[in-house]
């Protein structure tokens, strides 16, 4: 059997430990066949701490609290594999890979380096910039071009999600690592199903918040223009009425004065027209003087004036021209004034009772036109370069199971909340508003491409790793790639992937997390150290 080398705590939660040691569990009992394989690996049944070749590397340095690239992982080479069993570079390690050994080169057994790249042995080697002199092989090849492969797992050393698991954080969408289970039988007895990915097309989104609103465009305070007394109330909260309609009756002494004013005025321009007529008249008959025509002239222009400033009075005070036309011919000096619907809508609230006494600007009801809405959304602001005018929204809402929501951006704010860093924005829903209601809270997807052609897996198939989403891809009976994959949309349970799946690939939907458990077990204490 093997004994495992512990590693630091890696800050799992309690549950998730939990799920992976059941995994543990599961693919532990796998009975004599795993025994079979495990005693064909090249590694079992012996002690690397007692493999010639092999001392661990005590060092010190001369200086205090110097490190170097065996103490340190930051001083490490980029993109080159660290084997983690005997402290070295995987390229350099002739007890997992002694086909790559030149034994023409001296080696520095402190180091675990060829004695000509050792820059600590020859600081005279090391580049004016920091780095070796070497020739730093890549992650996948070693420095004579010849592949690293690990034999424990039988898949290339740079793809071992088991031995590697810390390349994972830089996979790019449709990119995996392998993970390689002690049997083929272990996977179907941990519980362990796939099925192949259902394909559909969808948009690449951003997941949001929102908040459904009026749209304040189309919404209205209906307020009298002067105080005075509630009389009537025509129509009531919930109804909807036309543009032009009743909805409260005032008496206002203010608009008797007003109404009274205009009429006298009306009287006074009749007078001082006739006036100027008759002047007009005589002056033509060289009868008056051209003085008295002019003065005549004058007053008759004064009380044009007049009467078309208390005509604007009226209107001030929410007469329209019909209802002053009226006031004219009936010579009406009542105090009565209707207040009457701006457009037409709905009006979502009351605030009017016959009888109450009210001042200019007091809301007597808020009138909506319902056919519309605004969705406020709150965007993470790492999503800023994707936002723009213009995309299509779709929300869903817990209250609202099955409905669907679409709409448009109309805004987006041109500073982050310093506070929550969100960035604000705003849609447009035009269709199916009527059944929203505002105040609702939900989930919002923008789309900020065109239409692709998608895989759609269960939820539970997904695993999140180091900030990234991942699925399990099953390539034969023991053997799963951890592929990451760019997601979408999630909608009762299903989840689109926008990038990094085929309908050809098996994904593993029941079991996930024991896979996931076989991948991060070197983390967990689980590494590649024998008896």
């Amino acid at each position: 059997m093997r004994k495992h080398k512990t590693y630091p705590n890696i800050g799992l939660s309690s549950l998730t430990a939990v799920l992976l040691a059941v995994g543990a569990l599961l693919l532990s009992g796998c009975g004599k066949e795993n025994s079979a394989i495990a005693s064909a690996d090249d590694h079992t049944g012996h002690d690397h701490a007692a493999e010639e070749g092999y001392t661990p590397i005590p060092h010190s340095h001369e200086v205090a609290g110097e490190t170097c690239f065996i103490c340190d992982p930051s001083k490490r080479d980029k993109g080159r594999l660290w084997c983690k069993e005997h402290d070295r570079y995987e390229d350099r390690c002739w007890l997992c890979h002694p086909e790559l050994e030149d034994k023409s080169r001296m080696w520095c057994k402190e180091h675990s380096l060829y004695e000509d790249e050792c820059y600590l042995c020859h600081p005279e080697l090391k580049k004016e910039d920091g780095g070796s002199a070497s020739v730093t092989p890549s992650a996948k090849t070693s420095e004579g071009g010849h592949a690293l492969f690990c034999n424990e797992h039988n898949v290339p050393e740079a793809e071992c999600g088991i031995c590697q698991p810390d390349l994972a954080a830089s996979l790019l969408p449709g990119d995996d690592m392998k993970v390689r289970f002690i049997s083929e039988a272990s996977a179907g007895k941990a519980g362990i199903r796939t099925e192949l990915p259902r394909m559909s097309e969808a948009a690449p989104v951003i997941g949001a918040f929102c908040e459904t609103q009026y749209n304040l465009n189309t919404l209205a305070k209906v307020t009298p223009l002067v105080g005075g007394v509630i009389r009537l109330v025509h129509k009531d909260v919930g109804e909807k009425v036309e543009a032009g309609e009743p909805l409260v009756e005032l008496h206002s002494a203010e608009v008797a004065a007003a109404k009274s004013a205009y009429l006298s005025a009306v009287v006074e321009l009749d007078i001082r027209k006739q006036s100027f007529e008759r002047e007009t008249r005589l002056q033509k008959q060289s009868v008056t003087s051209e003085k008295d025509l002019l003065e005549a002239q004058a007053d008759f222009r004064k009380a044009e004036l007049a009467v078309s400033n208390l005509r604007q009075r009226l209107i001030n005070l929410g007469l329209e021209n019909d209802e002053i036309a009226r006031v004219e011919n009936e010579q009406d000096t009542s105090a009565q004034l209707i207040v009457c619907a701006p457009f037409s809508g709905t009006l979502v609230d009351r605030k009017s009772v016959m009888g109450e006494a009210v001042e200019a600007g007091h809301p007597l009801f808020t009138l909506a036109d319902l056919s519309t809405r605004w969705l406020e959304i709150s965007v993470p602001s790492d999503h800023v370069g994707q936002l723009q005018v213009g995309q299509p929204v779709e929300a869903a809402f817990p209250e609202l199971p099955g409905a669907r929501i679409t709409g448009r951006i109309t805004w987006v704010d041109t500073s982050i909340d310093p506070d929550t860093r969100m960035i604000r924005a705003r849609a447009l829903v035009t269709e199916n508003a009527e059944q929203l209601t505002s105040g609702l809270f939900g989930k919002i997807y923008i789309a900020t491409g065109q239409k692709q052609l998608s895989a759609i897996v269960p939820k539970s198939s997904l695993q999140r790793h180091e900030g990234s989403d991942f699925v399990f891809v099953q390539n034969a009976p023991d053997l799963f790639a951890l592929r990451r994959v760019s997601l979408g949309n999630t909608q009762n349970g299903q989840t689109q992937v926008l990038a990094g799946l085929s309908p050809r690939d098996s994904v593993v939907t029941n079991g996930s997390f024991i896979v996931m458990s076989e991948f991060l077990k070197s983390r967990l204490g689980a590494g590649c150290v024998d008896d």
